[in-house]
């Protein structure tokens, strides 16, 4: 008897499943060459939506991080204006911590700038090996507001289209 393994369809006879000695369709070897060619065109079919999908996703990734970068320039300007403001009120002390705010927001506008997905989920992997407990802190605390942001933006719809359907007409 063949070994089920080999047949294309363990659950028949061997006669029937063009195993070695039967008379099926299959019996010259060719059903094991049709299967091995399903087999690569379904791996060649994952491969090319997992490109796909990386692709699309590098691009969301890429407008985002674009989005984010933008975002953070606009605080770093906002902290310098703020710190000219406490050097002309002669207010150093503020001005300081004002400036190295906005080099912050700006240097992290920068690294946003000049990495790539793979190079941020890198640099995130190799800081919560670093720091576990801090990442975690964060990663947390992330969630937190986020779902806070989530909560009071549905709320806000709801009392947006509450308003509307008891508007007088």
């Amino acid at each position: 008897m063949a070994d089920p393994e080999k047949r294309a369809n363990p659950s028949l006879p061997a006669s029937d499943n063009g195993a070695a000695g039967g008379n099926g369709p299959a019996s010259s070897g060719g059903g094991s060459s049709q299967r091995d060619e399903f087999k690569q065109r379904g791996r060649e079919t994952a491969e090319e939506l997992k490109g796909a999908a990386r692709q699309q996703a590098e691009g969301l990734f890429s407008h985002q991080r674009d989005a984010a970068a933008e975002q953070a320039d606009k605080v770093s300007s906002a902290f310098r204006k703020m710190a000219e403001e406490f050097d002309d009120q002669e207010q150093p002390l503020f001005s300081s911590y004002a400036q190295n705010v906005a080099n912050c927001t700006g240097d992290l506008s920068q690294r946003l700038r000049e990495k790539d997905l793979g190079g941020l989920v890198e640099q995130a992997q190799e800081y919560s090996r670093r720091q576990p407990a801090l990442y975690f802190g964060g990663a947390v605390a992330a969630g937190f507001l986020l779902t806070r942001f989530l909560r009071s933006s549905s709320e806000r719809q709801m009392q947006q289209s509450h308003t509307q359907d008891t508007a007088p007409y």
